[in-house]
């Protein structure tokens, strides 16, 4: 995921935590909260992907649709 890497980079993000499964990702991300680079992050990540896998199977079209969900982790509580 190398554009996870790149959007530290860019956007300030904290990367806490991520796992690569074969059909999806888990991300834990922190930010400032001042810099919206957790939304921007994902929408790079999310475009950037899609490109990839349409270019790759020669095909076009929505890769995501509506299988993308994010949970906004308030607090430590909230996490465990």
């Amino acid at each position: 995921m190398p554009w996870l890497f790149e959007d530290r980079k860019r956007y300030g993000l904290v990367i806490l935590d991520y796992t690569v499964i074969s059909n999806h990702i888990h991300l834990l991300l922190a930010d400032d909260g001042a810099r919206n680079a957790i939304p921007d992050s994902i929408k790079l990540i999310a475009g950037r992907t899609g490109q990839e896998f349409n270019q790759r199977k020669k095909r076009k079209g929505e890769f995501w649709e509506d299988r993308c969900h994010a949970t906004a982790i308030e607090n430590a509580e909230h996490l465990f």
